[in-house]
């Protein structure tokens, strides 16, 4: 009898620990699942673009139309397959769902944390010269979290072992009793709540922004870039212990007047090499790869146009030739206020130069145009035509063409924006990366929405 309580006791034990595993496991992919897909989910447009690297990186260029589907799909799967989780909807036919989307992306990204390092091992061992082009960043939690290739292959190991738990545990989860009630419906609003978000958000810009461009970013700094100093460094070596001495151009000049010196160096020393070294390191910007340029592509003025102290905005013409009359309609607008208000405005393209001009008159745009590559305008403003409002630096406001206000509106609402200017600059003070603080002189203000001319562009850049 007591062999019998022993036996049943530890069964009951390990049941209740198992128990307590299998449900931890859930909730945690089930909430793991929810957020990862809500990230993505409220900026549909980031994660096409992630899966064209993905189908570049793979050879599959002909999918990329389909690639919006292709994040519709994924984003909505994952995001219902964590409720379903958390709500224990289904966990038979759920479990099946996570294996598979689980075991995909680890596979996934195990390629794509070790791709470079097989490649290479193929190359040697066959003196082959096979190159491949790998995605950096998985965009598993779209602009919010990034993470290494061998980061996300780990981290998708250990969730691969709460899965396997989930999975092999599937037939011992209680199932809902009022199966439509309980299950059905949690899916249908779940999926319904889903498709919305994915709709709003590509129609609008993210209700979350996780992009540099985000609302209240001082970015001036994350568009400021400064080459570092250099010097020529002359080494010349002892002769007696071999040790090395190195002198920059300024040191070898004032040893050129210490004839004691010159004679030391002459006799005891050989010369070795010239090289050069970074006196000062520069400044590499977030945002190297925005630029504003003229239209032949000759100077870059961004750093002033951001500067600029008063409210000004910059209208984002990604590509023209997917424009039209009603798409321009509210930007137009804008443009009229503006100039009829005396607000600068900077309008940015990234369509060819003759092309531009060509449909700036088909559209009856009244502006100068300048050059940006098409890639950094995509995260600066996900719609095509897009604006931003910044003042001091700071972006103020940014919205897509169907909700591009008037200035009498944005006037209106004056007192909200300057509140919210001194909120960031107690949050983010407007010093550059090098430690200065931005500084515009009014006088040297540029009318942007006229043709910049080589003095104008001289007189900024100095």
């Amino acid at each position: 009898m007591a062999t019998y309580y022993t036996n049943s006791t530890s069964k009951k034990h390990v049941k209740d620990t198992m128990y307590y595993i299998r449900n931890f496991s859930r909730i945690l992919m089930g909430v793991l699942f929810i957020f990862s897909g809500y990230v993505k989910m409220v900026d549909p447009f980031g994660f096409s673009l992630k899966l064209d690297e993905y189908l570049t990186s793979f050879g599959m260029q002909f999918l990329e139309p389909l690639s919006m589907f292709f994040a519709f799909a994924a984003i909505l799967a994952e995001f219902i397959i964590g409720w379903a989780l958390l709500l224990k909807i289904q966990m038979r036919f759920t479990s099946w769902m996570l294996m598979l989307f689980m075991a995909f992306f680890t596979l996934l990204t195990f390629w794509l944390a070790f791709a470079l390092d097989i490649v290479a091992i193929v190359n040697n061992l066959f003196n082959t010269n096979y190159e491949i082009f790998v995605v950096t960043d998985c965009g598993c939690f779209g602009d919010f979290v990034k993470l290494t290739n061998h980061q996300t292959f780990y981290k998708n190991l250990v969730f691969m072992f709460f899965t396997l738990i989930i999975f092999q545990q599937r037939k011992k989860y209680k199932e809902q009793p009022w199966y439509y009630i309980t299950q059905w419906l949690p899916i249908i609003l779940v999926g319904c709540f889903g498709l919305f978000v994915l709709f709003h958000c590509l129609r609008h810009e993210p209700w979350h922004d996780f992009r540099p461009w985000k609302v209240g970013t001082f970015i001036a700094a994350e568009t400021y870039s400064e080459a570092p100093e250099m010097d020529f460094v002359f080494k010349y070596q002892n002769n007696n212990d071999g040790s090395i001495k190195e002198l920059t151009v300024d040191q070898l000049s004032e040893l050129a007047d210490d004839s004691l010196a010159t004679v030391d160096l002459e006799t005891n020393y050989t010369f070795v090499e010239r090289s050069e070294k970074i006196i000062k390191a520069g400044v590499n910007a977030r945002l190297a790869d925005f630029t504003i340029m003229d239209m032949n592509q000759e100077k870059d003025i961004k750093d002033f146009i951001i500067g600029i102290e008063d409210y000004h905005f910059i209208i984002f013409l990604r590509d023209m030739t997917k424009l039209d009359d009603k798409k321009l309609d509210n930007v137009k607008k804008l443009m009229t206020d503006c100039r009829s208000n005396n607000i600068e405005y900077t309008v940015l393209t990234g369509t060819d130069a003759m092309l531009a001009d060509s449909l700036r008159k088909t559209f009856n745009l009244d502006c100068e145009l300048y050059f940006c590559d098409m890639t950094p305008m995509k995260t600066a403003v996900r719609n095509n035509p897009g604006v931003i409002m910044l003042k001091n630096g700071y972006i103020m406001d940014k919205w897509a063409y169907r909700d591009v206000p008037t200035w009498q509106k944005i006037k209106s609402q004056m007192d909200k924006y300057e509140t919210q200017l001194e909120k960031y600059i107690k949050k983010q003070p407007p010093l550059l990366p090098n430690g200065e603080s931005l500084m515009v002189d009014n006088n040297e203000e540029l009318p942007l929405n006229t043709e910049v001319d080589s003095s104008n562009i001289d007189t900024i850049n100095n």
